[in-house]
Formats: C-alpha cells, structure tokens, sequence
C-alpha cells in the first residue's frame, strides 16, 4: 500500500529493528539490525559485537545462542548504514533502536523525525498510552513479533500498512470500535 508522502525532507519510510545483548546501551550492544525500505525485502545482518557484559536474558529472548552465526561482513553494515541517510525510521521504541546504532556509529544518519508504531497505533486501537508491538499486532490480526531483527521488521510494517489502511478510510477522526 502506498501512502501520500508528505511535502517535507523526511525520506524513504525504513522499518528498522535491532537484536541486542541486553537493554542499556551504554553497556550492551546491537548484533542484529534489520531494515527494510517501502514495501522492498527486509535486509538482515550480524555484525561484530561484545558478550563482556552481555544479558544471558537478552540473549536468551532474541534466540542469540541458537541464531548467531559468527560471520561479520562490514560491507553489509556499510550498506544498512547509508541506506539510512536520511530516510524516516518507523520503529516499535525508536528511542531504543536508535540509542544502540548512535552507540554504535557515533552518528545518527536518518531524518530527526521518526515514527513510533506505539504511539501511531494509539487512535485506531483507543489507548491512552503506547502498548507493545506484540499488543498492537495482536488487535490488528496481522502478524506477531518473534524476536528477530527480520521478523519483528515483517510485523512492524504490517501493523503500520494496516493501521495506515485504517486512518485512510476512516479519516483523522477514528475511534476504535466506532462505525465511520
């Protein structure tokens, strides 16, 4: 589904996530970034990274022992790292993908604007305040998060083309529940 893109300088919609060795990043550090640009294939890679300080629980949730494989291309990161330049992220937390790969790169080489799939989901779902993207899928009937970079970049772009589908039909004054 393509959407109106709006007459500023944000670029290219990227569905972005990050597997990490535990939630702090000035401690623990990305191994996973996954994006995908549009409605294009999700690009996945693992890149060189530290277990000194690593959560056993972090790395237990994201399937670390069982999905690391040990290869590390620099060209690859390279890659995801330009392809960011100036696009927009579409997140579940942008705050938190973004603090980990700033960490990381030193630099934040995507549009200052973001969006977060919590707090866009907020109005169709009739919340309050921001649930997680397993919540959000759950309530559009589209796919579930598995805790992989890849596959919580499939859910995540799924649940925005369905709530984005929903605020097009709808209009800005959508309520969950209530007939347009």
């Amino acid at each position: 589904t393509r959407h109106r893109r709006a007459a500023s300088d944000v670029g290219d919609l990227i569905y972005l996530d990050t597997e990490t060795t535990g939630l702090n990043p000035l401690r623990h550090e990305v191994w996973e970034p996954a994006g995908a640009v549009e409605d294009g294939p999700v690009n996945v890679v693992q890149v060189r990274h530290s277990l000194s300080y690593a959560d056993p629980v972090a790395l237990k949730m994201n399937g670390y022992l069982d999905r690391w494989e040990g290869a590390y291309e620099a060209e690859t990161e390279t890659r995801l790292r330009e392809r960011l330049q100036g696009a927009t992220l579409v997140c579940s937390n942008p705050s938190f993908d973004e603090a980990f790969l700033r960490e990381r790169w030193r630099e934040t080489p995507w549009h200052h604007r973001k969006i977060d799939i919590a707090t866009y989901a907020m109005p169709a779902l009739g919340l309050d305040r921001p649930v997680g993207l397993a919540q959000i899928a759950k309530e559009l009937g589209v796919r579930a998060p598995d805790h992989t970079a890849a596959g919580d970049v499939l859910a995540l772009r799924a649940c925005y083309i369905e709530l984005a589908a929903r605020y097009a039909e709808h209009g800005p004054s959508i309520r969950a529940g209530e007939p347009a």
